[in-house]
């Protein structure tokens, strides 16, 4: 008896211990692995989906593709994306975003498009043996992997690419040969060196015969003059060619990093990056709250910039409704805002229950019973929205 009493207080210690721990425990993605045919190899990724896709189960999203996708990288992504979406501190620089990190086996194969042993002034180097591996590496992300992530979440398919270094490369190399398959690029400190400037000689190739090149492009260069001007004249040479280039649907913005070194500048270049991808996205609630129609003059010109029909956040509208209602006492203001979540969200009970705050403080006692009777044709059995109605009544 005295051992099973000091084995159940045993158990009883141990399983709260693990209960507080899972408590305490923060965690935002996880890793996944899949065989690939064409790879003839297993490939592990890592997946963060943002804190409104469980909540909202018809929400769609961007994705991005994050190349160098071990553990630290994913963190870094996913810190800088969340932190530039945070509702709760009123920060709606870009869209949420599912990341995809995808980790490396053999990245000098991977991420290269031709067999080359040269860097700069240097031939036979031994590291670059397995060089020349890009397309099936491309092939495996636009058969396997992106077939994968869309048909496991909700995705808008626009897809954004981020690479640095080898990684810049390979998503030139995308860019260049597969014009489609993503619609962003964040290119940080691209390895312009490979195979003698490669890059820039398939570049002009590419720009004599293709005219359909499309996407958004950032390039960042890192301060690399003790090693080498050559990097920083041909990222620019890069640039310049394909700012000149006559397509309609390109847009590419280069940002030189004065202060930064090829190792530190992929933390600037991604949150600098995705500002100029996703730029006018934020909504200036200052503004706002003198205009609240720029809401709708927002949405159409994030729409025809993304090339998807787009409606701000409702949760983030809802706060700023709120912030008008009783933050800064302008009643009109907070029902005008309402109401345009209230017409982009009509089946969403939170939205008219916050209009319906905002018809009560103007006295607006029919309008809140209207909103009140939605909510019940959507929830009959909403306790909350029966209290209020018979509280008007």
């Amino acid at each position: 008896m005295k051992h099973t009493v000091i084995a159940i207080i045993f158990l009883f210690i141990n399983t709260t211990l693990n209960a507080q721990a899972k408590d305490s425990l923060i965690t935002i993605g996880k890793t996944y692995s899949v065989y690939s045919k064409i790879l003839k190899e297993k490939r592990t990724y890592s997946v963060y989906l943002p804190p409104s896709y469980q909540r909202n189960p018809t929400k769609k999203y961007f994705v991005a593709y994050v190349l160098d996708g071990g553990r630290n990288k994913f963190l870094e992504v996913a810190g800088i994306a969340q932190s530039m979406n945070s509702i709760p501190d009123l920060k709606m620089q870009i869209p949420e975003l599912i990341i995809v990190s995808i980790e490396n086996t053999d990245r000098t194969r991977d991420f290269t498009p031709t067999h080359s042993l040269n860097y700069l002034d240097a031939e036979n180097i031994a590291a670059f043996n397995s060089s020349g591996g890009a397309n099936a590496f491309k092939a495996f992300i636009e058969k396997e992997l992106i077939p994968q992530i869309d048909s496991s979440y909700r995705t808008l398919s626009k897809n954004l690419i981020i690479g640095h270094s080898l990684g810049g490369l390979f998503a030139i190399h995308c860019l260049l040969e597969s014009p489609g398959l993503f619609n962003f690029y964040i290119l940080i400190d691209p390895s312009w060196f490979w195979d003698h400037n490669y890059i820039g000689k398939r570049t002009r190739e590419v720009l004599q015969t293709k005219t359909e090149l499309q996407g958004r492009v950032y390039i960042a260069l890192a301060n690399n003059f003790q090693e080498d001007n050559r990097h920083y004249k041909w990222g620019n040479e890069f640039y310049e060619l394909l700012k000149n280039n006559t397509s309609e649907a390109l847009d590419v913005k280069l940002r030189y990093f004065e202060d930064e070194k090829h190792l530190t500048v992929p933390v600037p270049a991604t949150y600098y990056g995705l500002r100029y991808i996703f730029e006018g996205f934020e909504l200036d609630i200052n503004e706002v709250c003198k205009n609240p129609d720029l809401i709708n003059k927002h949405d159409m010109e994030i729409s025809r910039k993304m090339g998807l029909a787009f409606k701000s956040d409702e949760g983030f509208v809802n706060i700023l409704g709120y912030i008008a209602l009783h933050d800064r006492n302008i009643p009109d203001v907070a029902v005008a805002i309402f109401e345009i979540n209230a017409k982009n969200y009509p089946s969403s009970v939170n939205v008219w229950d916050s209009l319906a705050d905002a018809y009560l403080v103007k006295g607006f006692k029919e309008k809140a019973k209207a909103c009140y009777e939605k909510i019940l044709a959507l929830q009959p059995n909403n306790v909350d929205a029966k209290r209020k109605l018979e509280k008007v009544r």
